[in-house]
């Protein structure tokens, strides 16, 4: 490789000999910014870079995608890769598939996300497309395809959600829904008991129900005063059992009293059962197939629908108990964001971002504790 100087432009540019295919390449601008090298010093700043990562410069987002969900698939089948590709070919590839991804900026993300919501896509979606790109260039970084992702720091379209937006039970309407099991499920072969302890399960931790579903006994330590839950895995929507939970790693739950009398109660409900084993799933199949099966996906999901028909209240869905939750832990008990968000295993920032309107009360109350101080010179200088 050898820097030359343009005498026609005063621009300088590097000439590269690649000795097995006996061809030269000519680089004229900085990948990275896009602009041509103004000195000697910046085209041989380049080439030293260039010579000790050996960049593809000419790998396009398609060829890292690939390469992406062939690893992923590999290590993990699961079908979240299968509706990735699904929204990359629908929505990314068309728009950036071609570009080079060391050429790629913000300005990129920012007019994808313009594009799309002229197209009436909802912010959530364009969001996810944008954090699929992002996510598709850490893999990029983290295997020697890219120095850094250049677009981790967009941020997405803000799209905040209302209280009213978020459909949950409050723990009235809870009492109200589990007091009703008896009326709405009065056939023989109907188990309330079953139908009870699960979807409180569901109210008091805020698990996904991915994670209740693969919840195991050996998942639980407990002795009569204290225990913990662990969320190592989760059933996708194609029925695979995946380690971790759906968005991360898995995560340690302490159990409160309650929810400690709860799983106490819900062992000792199926251990008289034939066929129960501690290696067993919490929540088995009510088929023949017994404990070795997991409670099927639809099967709770039917159980909340019937019962918010029942009591004329919103239908929240099963993930709905877990917006319930955050609400319960927010409102009533006065967690604060990073409590909650420890408690629900997630982040800090998916908590603000979809249960903000929650945590309203609290910030009043710190408003109220700051008023309350007197303190007299501060009020002197307004």
């Amino acid at each position: 490789m050898s820097q030359h100087k343009n005498k026609e432009n005063g621009n300088w540019y590097i000439r590269i000999y690649d000795p097995e295919s006996k061809k030269s390449t000519t680089i004229r601008h900085n990948s990275f910014t896009n602009l041509p090298f103004k000195t000697k010093k910046e085209a041989r700043d380049f080439e030293n870079f260039y010579l000790k990562n050996r960049i593809d410069l000419s790998m396009c987002l398609d060829d890292l995608f690939s390469l992406y969900i062939e690893d992923h698939l590999s290590m993990q089948p699961s079908s979240s890769a299968y509706k990735m590709t699904s929204w990359y070919n629908n929505q990314i590839k068309p728009n950036l598939g071609k570009r080079k991804i060391i050429s790629l900026t913000l300005k990129d993300l920012e007019d994808l996300s313009k594009r799309m919501l002229k197209q009436n896509y909802s912010i959530n979606y364009i969001n996810k497309m944008t954090s699929n790109v992002k996510t598709v260039l850490n893999y990029g970084v983290s295997h020697g395809y890219l120095d850094k992702n250049r677009l981790a720091e967009f941020k997405g379209l803000k799209n905040p959600k209302k209280s009213k937006d978020s459909k949950y039970w409050t723990p009235r309407e809870f009492k109200t829904v589990i007091e009703s099991i008896n009326e709405v499920y009065k056939g023989p072969q109907a188990d309330r008991t079953y139908i009870k302890y699960m979807l409180t399960f569901g109210y008091l931790t805020g698990a996904r129900k991915g994670e209740i579903r693969a919840l195991r006994w050996i998942d639980i330590e407990m002795n009569e005063s204290t225990g913990i839950i662990h969320f190592d895995h989760h059933i996708n929507d194609k029925n695979e059992l995946v380690i971790g939970r759906k968005n991360g790693d898995g995560y340690i739950f302490h159990m409160d009293a309650i929810t400690l009398d709860l799983v106490k109660k819900i062992k000792a409900y199926f251990s008289s059962r034939a066929g129960f084993s501690e290696t067993g799933y919490v929540f088995p199949s009510l088929t023949k197939d017994g404990f070795y099966q997991p409670i099927g996906d639809h099967t709770p999901t039917r159980w909340i629908e019937n019962l918010a028909r029942y009591n004329h209240l919103n239908n929240p869905t099963f993930h709905g108990l877990r917006t319930s939750n955050v609400c319960w832990l927010a409102t009533e008990i006065g967690l604060t964001p990073y409590e909650v968000a420890d408690r629900i295993g997630d982040t800090v920032e998916v908590v603000l971002r979809h249960y903000y309107s929650f945590f309203q009360e609290n910030r009043k109350k710190v408003a109220d504790k700051i008023s309350g101080y007197n303190d007299t010179y501060l009020a002197s200088l307004i």
